[in-house]
């Protein structure tokens, strides 16, 4: 089922929980996983670290998951899918980069026109 969501994806969020360390080396693999489906190294894609109101019981820090992202040149979230923090925001950013993305592969494209 992932490999189907994955070939049809136009867009991901990377999701871990930031009060599991284990999900966030798990992530590494999903996003390997991805690019390898996609044939694609360039692809709309947000790191997203869940449960910011388990703040208090963190085992990922903030600067630990930014930099990765910042390493992988996409963008860094923290939500709560419990309180909305920032849910709304992760949405609208992805699809902001999946619009961008279409945009630069149409214009890339060259139309004939008969």
């Amino acid at each position: 089922m992932i490999d189907m969501w994955i070939s049809f994806g136009e867009g991901f969020l990377l999701v871990f929980t930031i009060d599991n360390k284990e999900s966030f080396e798990n992530i590494k693999i999903k996003r390997d996983l991805v690019l390898k489906k996609k044939h694609n190294k360039k692809l709309p894609m947000i790191l997203v670290g869940n449960n910011q109101e388990l703040d208090n019981k963190r085992k990922v820090s903030y600067k630990e998951a930014k930099d990765l992202a910042d390493s992988w040149g996409i963008e860094y979230f923290e939500t709560s899918a419990k309180t909305g923090f920032n849910v709304k925001e992760v949405f609208e950013k992805l699809f902001q980069e999946i619009i961008a993305d279409k945009k630069e592969k149409h214009k890339n494209k060259k139309c004939i026109i008969i």
